[in-house]
């Protein structure tokens, strides 16, 4: 069964840097106009390495593949972890 990813409420419109940043951490996000009343938040980001994108999981390389612009990314996982690099790492 996959993970529950928690909710992270971000002013919109959210940035693809910031997006990618988010969807990386692991959260889904939503528009903070529709946070519950009382709800603070800071996001637990990561610094992406090339080194840290070799150990990414299938899922989580395409979520940030997509955040950063890419649609429709399929293929082996280490191609796919390549394209990502590619496009992080210019």
């Amino acid at each position: 069964m996959a993970k529950k990813r928690e909710i992270f409420y971000e002013p919109h419109p959210v940035s693809p840097e910031r997006k990618a940043e988010l969807i990386a951490s692991g959260y889904k996000i939503r528009d903070a106009a529709y946070a519950p009343s009382g709800v603070v938040q800071a996001a637990k980001t990561e610094e992406f390495t090339p080194e840290s994108i070799d150990t990414m999981k299938r899922a989580d390389v395409i979520e940030l593949l997509e955040a950063h612009g890419v649609e429709g990314a399929t293929g082996k996982i280490g191609d796919l972890r390549n394209w990502l690099k590619r496009v992080m790492f210019v």
